[in-house]
């Protein structure tokens, strides 16, 4: 889980770092002849903290194409990017005297507010995601052991159907020919679609059509037979809860992909800002 007991403390400093730059600037703001501005040193000591924090934050990027560099636990720079990224959100908004500026800062802030939003919805994606893995699965599965997990379940499935029909392929024991039927339609619709790649097509991928079928297939095959039918229904189920999450494990990395080079593009602007800043 991304958000646990162990951001407590990071939790209250940022709540305390909040309030305490809060109420300086509510103090500078209201000693300022012509308002707060991001010239003044107050708001350049502001834009000074909420720019290395942003920094600071941006460096999870670096420590994860490093994971053997010995500087802090990929937990502790997880923890760093969300809180600290947090807080540079006050610290920009008091640099900038809550005003849009010209064009490069209006574009910064614009950029920044998408950052901002984005990461959020991405610690809340991250959140969820194992949770809902775990409630539909039993088990913390990543996206890389969806395969294994859809082995398992194909697995699970081939050892109920031997054990009514004998085999899964001709030729089959004549005394079991009866559940012909059953396990024709188990290697022709069923183990396919318990496979690591699914295709369209297949009738078992939508819950009211699957649900059909197997009420067809129930009239269809001996008494001795529902059983296994049965819990083949099951199994598809859950195969069929996977290719949800799958899809929602790919949203999170075209999240990533979105969230990293926006997040770099902030840094660029924060510097042009700068740079414009000092010598115009």
């Amino acid at each position: 889980m991304l958000i646990d007991k162990s951001h407590r403390m990071w939790m209250i400093l940022t709540i305390i770092a909040f309030a305490l730059s809060s109420g300086l600037y509510a103090s500078y703001a209201a000693s300022a002849p012509n308002g707060p501005s991001g010239g003044s040193w107050q708001g350049m000591a502001f834009g000074f903290v909420g720019t290395m924090l942003m920094v600071f934050a941006g460096l999870l990027a670096g420590r994860k194409k490093l994971p053997r560099l010995p500087i802090g636990t990929a937990r502790f720079w997880l923890r760093a990017h969300i809180w600290l990224g947090l807080l540079s959100v006050p610290m920009i908004l008091f640099h900038a005297g809550f005003r849009w500026g010209g064009v490069l800062e209006q574009l910064l802030l614009i950029v920044f507010a998408v950052v901002t939003v984005s990461g959020i919805a991405g610690v809340v994606f991250q959140q969820y995601l194992p949770r809902v893995m775990k409630d539909a699965t039993g088990r913390e599965a990543m996206f890389e052991q969806l395969p294994s997990v859809c082995g398992a379940l194909r697995t699970t499935a081939d050892e109920q159907v031997v054990a009514v029909c004998g085999s899964l392929f001709p030729p089959v024991d004549d005394s079991r020919q009866e559940h012909e039927s059953l396990r024709q339609f188990y290697v022709e619709i069923v183990r396919p679609f318990l496979s690591s790649t699914i295709e369209k097509q297949s009738p078992l991928l939508n819950v009211s059509r699957a649900t059909a079928v197997f009420a067809q297939m129930q009239r269809v095959v001996p008494a001795s037979s529902r059983v296994a039918l049965t819990r083949l229904s099951s199994i598809c189920d859950e195969r069929r809860e996977l290719v949800r999450l799958a899809s929602l494990h790919k949203w999170l990395h075209y999240w990533l992909f979105f969230h990293v080079p926006l997040s770099m593009s902030l840094l660029v602007l924060a510097v042009a800002h700068i740079i414009a800043s000092v010598y115009y």
